[in-house]
């Protein structure tokens, strides 16, 4: 017998919303697998594409990526072979060498200077996290539940900080792998303060690279900054060496050297 296409597809949408067999009820194990997927990721070096709307409209442009934990992060874009611009952080501070312009920016690592140079309003070690392929873990309060289709992980730390994660397995490890086997993978994260929504981080596309399941399409959308960033990856390497003055980009002797500064608080 022939099932009717739209009874197929009510079954294959029930098929995909079946709890796991064994699923994970400590939210400790659920960071656990997430953990060890950042510890596996100790450094990275990328190819891709990203496109930035903001305030100025749309850039886009090829990036090299270079990310080293905790807080060491680069990002070369260029546009017909020509580099237009380096902006790193060692952890301390951040740089722009713009080259277009001949002008180098230098302030402190923090988010503030990161949405002027970088265009994401983030700490140092919340742009290594994503640019990594993974949300910013912070420590707080756990609570795990299945909800449709995905594992939801809320963690909530001091502050009002909240996030909110959804997290997917694979159809395999829904039939039947135990809990400790599964390798729970973001698919979202809301970032919440005090204020509301900070961000949302979306991770997309995941292939397994060196034996890691890494997304190739991350997304950045923080609605009251005005920003949306997405990154396209087409080349990834994990864990190669990395050089110590990658993190520090000098200027050129003829660039004029820009102070920045984070606006005073309200």
């Amino acid at each position: 017998m022939r099932l009717p296409g739209f009874a197929l597809l009510v079954l294959c949408a029930c098929c995909s919303s079946r709890p796991p067999r064994f699923p994970i009820t400590d939210p400790s194990m659920a960071l656990r697998a997430l953990r060890a997927r950042d510890e596996a990721v100790r450094s990275l070096r990328a190819q891709g594409s990203a496109d930035h709307f903001g305030r100025e409209g749309r850039i886009r442009g090829s990036v090299y990526i270079f990310v080293e934990r905790p807080s060491r992060v680069r990002v070369d874009t260029q546009a017909f072979g020509n580099t237009l611009s380096a902006v790193a952080t060692d952890g301390t501070a951040f740089r722009l060498v713009d080259y277009r312009n001949n002008r180098f920016f230098v302030g402190p690592a923090r988010a503030c200077v990161a949405a002027q140079l970088l265009g994401i309003p983030l700490e140092a070690a919340e742009v290594v996290a994503v640019m990594a392929g993974g949300p910013p873990l912070p420590e707080g309060n756990a609570s795990l539940r299945w909800e449709r289709d995905h594992y939801a992980l809320t963690l909530q730390g001091a502050g009002g900080r909240e996030e909110r994660l959804e997290l997917t397995l694979t159809d395999t490890e829904r039939e039947g792998a135990r809990p400790e086997a599964q390798r729970p993978r973001p698919r979202r994260a809301e970032l919440r303060d005090a204020r509301g929504v900070r961000a949302v981080l979306t991770f997309e596309d995941y292939s397994e690279v060196s034996g890691v399941p890494f997304p190739r399409r991350v997304r950045v959308v923080m609605e009251r900054d005005d920003v949306d960033l997405l990154v396209r990856y087409r080349e990834v390497e994990l864990n190669p060496e990395l050089p110590e003055e990658a993190w520090t980009p000098e200027p050129s002797g003829t660039m004029e050297t820009v102070p920045v500064e984070c606006d005073p608080a309200p």
